[in-house]
């Protein structure tokens, strides 16, 4: 159809090669995609012609659209990198957190010795009968989650003039992705055993790295924690993942001096801060909150004594 072509001839005629240029773009055979890594293409703004497939045939699948991705996000100096709509996303929920929640922040050291020499004490037991290794953040949650039946006010979130408490403890661990950090929550975690609380954080991490937890697990959490333990970060602020009221930061153990009974020794300590929301928290409260799960991180025996 003539009427369908821009003519590259004077006053816009149409001359015989936008004719051929015209042909040749409608005889130009469709990517072979899979429908999952079509949908994603649409929702990141990738254009899977400029994909090459790893499928049979050369088809495009959803890894191959998230190779894409990645490399589309890498940044590199002079380059201008688009928002994918999770970035957006977080954007938004971030500057929404920043700006409409008056934040206050807290921090403390934390003894981390006992509870690290319990872990290594009960690792072999815990392996043979839950088949898992507990994770430090394991006990983190577990703490955490025992110290909001303590504190629910930190459990809380404000809901137009009404300040709300759910009446369950879900409690959310950071997960850093390529395309930005998600915090999938561990369910129930007051009332979860140690064996469950392991469980359900290795597979929402396992989940979570490859992209398939659910609406729910991404949006029933209550508080969080962040931890960059496993960097050379001794501690930081953190931002509230809206609309909860409180937010806990983990940062490296470390080898601090410390003066015991007039003699100098030596302390492995973790830098633990406290961010919470000034509508619904006070400042005594938070620093009660804060000091109690230091003091529950520091006997862990008693702390864990039944569960």
């Amino acid at each position: 159809d003539l009427e369908t072509i821009a003519g590259s001839g004077p006053e816009g005629v149409v001359l015989l090669r936008d004719v051929e240029s015209a042909s040749k773009r409608e005889l130009k055979e469709p990517v072979r995609s899979t429908p999952l890594a079509r949908k994603m293409a649409e929702v990141e703004g990738i254009p899977l012609e400029g994909i090459k497939g790893s499928g049979d045939q050369g088809r495009v699948m959803r890894a191959d659209v998230a190779q894409a991705v990645k490399a589309a996000a890498a940044p590199r100096l002079g380059k201008v990198i688009p928002m994918t709509t999770m970035r957006r996303v977080i954007a938004r929920r971030m500057a929404e957190s920043a700006f409409q929640a008056p934040h206050i922040y807290f921090f403390t050291d934390v003894w981390m010795e006992p509870l690290l020499n319990l872990r290594q004490d009960i690792l072999p037991a815990f392996e043979k009968k839950f088949g898992l290794r507990p994770s430090v953040n394991d006990f983190l949650i577990k703490a955490t989650a025992l110290n909001l039946l303590d504190f629910p006010l930190l459990n809380a979130m404000i809901k137009g003039e009404e300040i709300h408490i759910p009446a369950e403890i879900n409690v959310c661990l950071a997960v850093a992705l390529p395309e930005g950090l998600i915090v999938p929550a561990v369910a129930n975690a007051d009332r979860a055993g140690l064996g469950e609380i392991a469980r359900q954080r290795q597979d929402l991490v396992e989940r979570a790295l490859a992209g398939k937890l659910t609406r729910d697990e991404l949006e029933r959490g209550t508080f969080t924690i962040s931890s960059l333990a496993q960097y050379d970060v001794n501690y930081f602020t953190a931002i509230l993942n809206p609309p909860q009221s409180g937010i806990l930061s983990v940062g490296k153990t470390r080898e601090d001096l410390a003066l015991v009974d007039g003699t100098v020794t030596v302390k492995k300590v973790s830098t633990f801060g406290l961010a919470v929301d000034h509508r619904i928290i006070d400042g005594a409260v938070a620093a009660d909150f804060l000091q109690n799960l230091k003091r529950k991180l520091e006997k862990p025996l008693f702390t864990f004594l039944d569960v």
